[in-house]
């Protein structure tokens, strides 16, 4: 996959949407949007929107009002040039600097692959997050798992951090211990599952095989743990 456009950092990256990419994209905004309509959610906030396509999908889909933050002005110009609703809008904002309680409070927090991007400081961030989360609220995160080998590949060697230009504190998880920091931060009813094994870049022909044979790879205790990624859930 060639990289489309990168932060100021050089760090993080789009990709350019080829292949299952885009319906990987979609089916992942729509488990976003069926978390926010379970919590019912009114105002919704999105960390580490990127160029907005998640925020943008979930703002159409609850029409709840959505806030989305980032800290690349790079990413931000092309989600507000792309992106433009009544109820969305794009704000810059770096957990590690800055307080998004200055936003108020909110029914509903996501984020897709944000934080494996924070875990120098994640117990202290999923704290802030429960406390701007309203009572009766939620959040819903999908994570890279260090498991899969893609994933072990890209996060846990030289070469493959060096060629995704990764972070130098960037890394995915284990199953018990995202589960684990989330549970330690208060929140409750936390739910996880590891699943997704339709990788990104993929022909389109490709997509129906995949698509027949996953939920079986997902089903199995022998094949789930190798899966792409953990979808999280958690109460405030």
């Amino acid at each position: 996959m060639s990289v489309k456009l990168r932060d100021e950092r050089g760090f993080n990256q789009l990709f350019s949407a080829v292949g299952s990419s885009p319906f990987r994209a979609e089916r992942r905004h729509d488990w976003f949007i069926a978390q926010a309509k379970r919590k019912t959610a009114k105002r919704i906030l999105e960390i580490g929107c990127g160029t907005g396509e998640g925020a943008a999908a979930v703002a159409r889909g609850t029409g709840a009002e959505v806030i989305a933050i980032d800290i690349s002005d790079a990413f931000l110009d092309q989600a507000r040039s792309r992106h433009k609703a009544a109820n969305l809008r794009f704000e810059k904002l770096d957990l590690f600097a800055d307080d998004p309680a200055k936003f108020n409070s909110f029914d509903f927090i996501f984020g897709n692959g944000i934080l494996h991007h924070l875990v120098v400081q994640l117990d202290q961030i999923l704290t802030i997050l429960r406390g701007i989360t309203a009572k009766g609220g939620g959040m819903a995160f999908i994570e890279p798992n260090f498991m899969n080998p893609y994933c072990a590949f890209i996060f846990g060697t030289g070469v493959g951090r060096k060629w995704a230009l990764l972070e130098p504190d960037e890394m995915a998880f284990r199953a018990g211990e995202l589960r684990s920091i989330v549970a330690r931060t208060g929140w409750t009813n936390v739910q996880l599952q590891t699943r997704d094994f339709l990788v990104p870049g993929l022909p389109v022909s490709l997509i129906k095989p995949v698509l027949a044979i996953e939920p079986l790879f997902e089903a199995t205790a022998l094949t789930r743990w190798l899966a792409q990624s953990h979808f999280v859930t958690a109460d405030a």
